[in-house]
């Protein structure tokens, strides 16, 4: 059975090692999981057509399951969800006539709310501003982090350091996808100026990153070679407010490389893709000095598997996606 081209949430409590998946299309339909795998109860959140690039969702240290909803009618809603209900109130208010809002993202951190979004003006819909907004007790703040052309448009990520985050994106330089970052400063609640990362002058898609316990940052995404997009590993770290590459290298060279992924987990590193509906994977033992010859999944070629945005408390994937079965088995 070859991979089902969709994505889900899905979201792990670590009290009761319960989940809750969140599919999304004509409705945001949320299904309560026990420890066993088994599907307890269903229900409708939301009706209307969403997917991914408009709804996110964490959970927090007390199980807590919370997020942003891009309501495409002019709101992005603040989400707090429980067994029985779901607490909505708006976070801000936009013009929908005239823009687009994508990839919104939240991250609660102590007393601290970390949003942010793609801003998109419908009369250039090939532009977009990275925009942050961030709340606390003290200060409420919206920043244009930068202001981006693009191709197709792509999701960035954020990780923490010291619960300090940095985003990574791509943004068109003479007509190529580059990887850019920017750190937030937490004294002056402003962002350093974005700083290019590569310079292959190739055509960039989807984007994975995360970082070690040794302030190691590992980073894949899909790069265009003579209309083949290769896997692309890059691994390197923040020195002087600039980012030093320590080590870069394709890991497939064979065909077409759909939504690479980086988890670790258990002192290894996986580097995880789609070629031709079957899934691929290499790994590390070394912190991402070698890696291991790509291997066909043999399990996710003969059942049915799908992607899904992972959320999780308990530390033990370093991710935000998975690849799993349809028991939400963990492909690894």
């Amino acid at each position: 059975m070859p991979f089902i081209n969709k994505t889900s949430i899905l979201v792990e409590n670590s009290i009761n090692k319960g989940l809750t998946l969140f599919e999304l299309g004509k409705n945001i339909v949320s299904t309560n999981i026990d420890s066993d795998l088994n599907n307890i109860d269903s229900r409708i959140l939301f009706n209307g057509e969403y997917s991914f690039i408009d709804i996110w969702l964490d959970i927090d240290d007390k199980d807590n399951i919370y997020g942003i909803l891009n309501d495409k009618k002019g709101k992005l809603q603040n989400l707090i969800i429980t067994s029985d209900n779901v607490d909505l109130n708006t976070i801000i208010k936009y013009d929908y006539k005239n823009f687009f809002i994508k990839f919104a993202y939240i991250k609660k951190l102590n007393s601290e709310n970390h949003i942010f979004y793609y801003s998109i003006d419908k009369k250039y819909p090939y532009c977009a501003y990275i925009i942050h907004l961030y709340k606390s007790s003290n200060i409420c703040k919206k920043t244009r982090i930068d202001f981006i052309n693009y191709s197709i448009l792509t999701n960035f990520v954020i990780t923490y350091n010291n619960n300090v985050p940095t985003i990574f994106y791509f943004k068109l330089i003479d007509r190529h996808e580059e990887l850019f970052s920017s750190t937030f400063n937490e004294n002056l609640y402003a962002w350093s100026s974005p700083k290019q990362i590569t310079n292959s002058k190739k055509d960039k898609i989807y984007l994975s990153a995360i970082i070690d316990n040794e302030n190691n940052y590992h980073i894949v995404f899909a790069e265009n070679n003579k209309n083949k997009y290769y896997c692309k590993y890059i691994q390197g770290n923040f020195m002087d407010n600039n980012f030093t590459i320590s080590s870069e290298k394709y890991i497939s060279k064979n065909s077409m490389c759909v939504f690479p992924n980086l988890i670790s987990t258990c002192s290894k590193i996986y580097i995880q893709w789609i070629e031709y509906f079957d899934l691929y994977t290499s790994e590390s033992l070394d912190s991402g000095k070698s890696w291991s010859k790509p291997k066909l999944n043999h399990s996710a070629s003969d059942l049915p598997f799908q992607r899904y945005e992972f959320r999780s408390n308990n530390n033990i994937y370093n991710t935000s996606t998975i690849y799993a079965l349809k028991n939400y088995s963990p492909l690894l």
